[in-house]
């Protein structure tokens, strides 16, 4: 028993730890800033012809709900752990860790306003406002950020949808051998990049790269399924680069659905323990 409790123990820190790191690095790649080179006009015609076939193949997710299997991958080694990711439009992102027996030993639940984190194992819990998330990350990206990356749509830091203003100012290119198109735009520290098929505008990944340190985000698509009129990645595959110690995780969904019959906001019992994001992070990192 004692041995169980111990596993149940290791694998809640491993997973909030990476699930809260992911949303941190994600959210620091880069400070968003004005653009850098602005494309001629035949290009704004073409980018957005393309841009708009890309934004049409993105599924218009309202609400969605789906297991989950997390596989991190770091120094080699890779551990697993079910669960949940659940997402409203706008509203609410929701992961839920549940390696024994269905029963949920962490949550992460992102809103626009704040961000909830919640062990239950320990009983300790973070409550702040995602500002204080974007402070600690020294970023101006946001809830929005997070959802397009989960929900494979294109975006730019600060804006909650991509006008058509936004997209004129991407540069496309085709890529080697016709076989994809790349979507690229440069700003003040950093560089988004998205590659999507050419015929379909199915976007298969999303790159932030910054312009002053190594530092990389990559996040592919693969495996897509039916989900209502269009389709959805089953299978996502994060990668952070750059770093003294890079490592990735493998996002594995199914029994994919546009469910809304949950419960978007989580009720924190009396009985847990606040932390600050701060006390939270050193308590994950082990400093």
């Amino acid at each position: 028993m004692r041995t169980n409790i111990k596993n149940r123990v290791f694998v809640t820190k491993s997973t909030l730890k990476v699930g809260f790191i992911c949303m941190v690095l994600s959210l620091s790649a880069c400070k968003s800033g004005k653009q850098v080179t602005a494309p001629t006009a035949p290009e704004v015609k073409e980018n957005l012809n393309y841009m708009g076939l890309v934004s049409k193949s993105t599924p218009a997710i309202h609400t969605f709900s789906s297991k989950m299997k997390l596989t991190v991958i770091s120094k080699g080694k890779e551990m697993s752990v079910n669960g949940s990711l659940r997402m409203k439009k706008d509203e609410v992102i929701q992961l839920s860790l549940v390696p024994f027996l269905g029963i949920e030993v962490g949550r992460i639940e992102i809103t626009p306003a704040k961000i909830l984190i919640l062990d239950r194992v320990n009983k300790q819990y973070v409550d702040e406002p995602i500002s204080e998330l974007t402070k600690m990350a020294n970023t101006d990206m946001d809830f929005y950020t997070l959802q397009a990356l989960f929900t494979n749509s294109l975006f730019l830091p600060g804006n909650k949808e991509l006008t058509s203003e936004d997209m004129a100012d991407f540069m496309v290119r085709l890529m080697p051998e016709n076989s994809m198109l790349a979507i690229k735009r440069k700003m003040k520290n950093c560089l988004y990049s998205f590659t999507a098929t050419p015929n379909t505008g199915q976007l298969v990944e999303s790159e932030v790269a910054s312009l002053t340190s190594p530092y990389k985000l990559t996040w592919k698509y693969a495996d897509f399924q039916p989900l209502g009129t269009k389709s959805f990645p089953s299978q996502m595959d994060v990668l952070f680069s750059g770093g003294t110690k890079p490592f990735g995780a493998e996002i594995a969904l199914s029994k994919l659905t546009e469910n809304g019959d949950w419960e978007s906001y989580t009720t924190v019992s009396k009985k847990y323990k606040k932390m600050s994001l701060e006390e939270l992070f050193k308590v994950l990192l082990g400093l």
